[in-house]
């Protein structure tokens, strides 16, 4: 019976370790997508899971999340977007939200493709005020939805059982 070397067996199996924690260290990737008034908006984002802690409650004023996990969170619109009372001309942007004193606003972003920490405040365009609401349906691992109704609609970020709420208009 032939052995394998033990002085390659300690690489091999670090290797494999390595490869195997890094698969699941990612969280999965999201998707929502709607249609307003015949033009395509689509938020990609990733998608960390509670396990028993109350993540947003730990976030204090100041700070900012770039709502997900791993890389920032995108959104892509066909048409010139609204925002709360903020336009966002078509293309592509990165989401983050910061905690504030009283709630929380929506940072609307012009660089895409950075890593989700690489905030920067200097490239924000404009925030929006969210609104706060508690579900009762209890969200495990983070979700956004868009709801379309023809030109209107909203875009709603929920975990656990808080849930991140703006309006949205499409243009």
């Amino acid at each position: 019976m032939t052995q394998f070397p033990k002085h390659r067996l300690v690489p091999v199996l670090t290797a494999a370790l390595a490869v195997a924690a890094i698969a699941f260290a990612h969280n999965p990737r999201g998707k929502a997508e709607a249609t307003f008034n015949g033009k395509a908006v689509t938020v990609e984002y990733g998608r960390p899971s509670l396990n028993g802690r109350d993540m947003l409650a730990q976030v204090t004023p100041g700070m900012v999340w770039r709502l997900g996990s791993e890389n920032a969170t995108t959104i892509t619109s066909e048409g010139d977007l609204m925002i709360g009372a903020n336009m966002a001309a078509a293309g592509a942007y990165s989401l983050f939200a910061k905690k504030t004193d009283d709630g929380w606003d929506l940072l609307v972003n012009s660089e895409t493709g950075q890593p989700g920490l690489a905030h920067d405040p200097e490239k924000d365009l404009f925030s929006a005020p969210l609104k706060v609401e508690t579900t009762d349906d209890s969200a495990e691992m983070f979700t956004i939805s868009l709801m379309a109704d023809g030109m209107n609609g909203t875009l709603k970020m929920q975990w656990g059982n808080t849930a991140l709420v703006t309006d949205l208009m499409i243009h």
